[in-house]
């Protein structure tokens, strides 16, 4: 596979950009809410036809407000269908950004831990080489890689058993 990620972004870029997510964060601050895991499960679900089900109730509601049972307040139903559309687009818009940003993010891990199991491929052969300095970078790594267990590791675990 092709190396794709290829850019030093500067140190401005992501300070501005962070400062400027710092920005919008504290602009909306007070309209968000944060839910529990367990408050999301129990939450109803929207989508598309959910949404044009939920604004022609609204349109029903407003036009004819003997539609509207008593324990309904309208002037709610009317405030958070308005907010409801009026944060999809930033919704919409920061999903697309997490995305990319994930992306982005995902590439360059598998770029550099593809080129760090080579590195390490190389130093493990230099050490069975009995290269000078070789055999202690292959322990450190050998005892930070992700993979199976060395084989010592393996003994060590048995024998505390």
């Amino acid at each position: 596979m092709p190396n794709q990620f290829h850019a030093d972004i500067p140190a401005k870029v992501l300070t501005d950009v962070q400062q400027h997510l710092d920005a919008i964060k504290t602009a909306l601050a007070p309209y968000l809410l944060s839910l529990t895991p367990d408050e999301r499960k129990t939450m109803l679900r929207m989508a598309d036809k959910t949404v044009a089900f939920v604004n022609k109730a609204a349109d029903y509601a407003t036009s004819t407000p003997a539609f509207v049972p008593a324990f309904v307040d309208l002037a709610e139903l009317k405030q958070d269908t308005a907010g409801m559309a009026a944060l999809t687009p930033l919704r919409q818009q920061c999903e697309q950004l997490a995305l990319d940003l994930d992306s982005t993010v995902m590439v360059a891990g598998s770029e550099a831990y593809g080129n760090a199991l080579t590195v390490y491929g190389n130093i493990k052969f230099l050490a069975k080489n009995k290269q000078p300095g070789a055999q202690a970078a292959y322990d450190d790594l050998s005892q930070r890689f992700p993979g199976r267990p060395t084989a010592a590791a393996t003994a060590k675990a048995a024998a505390r058993g």
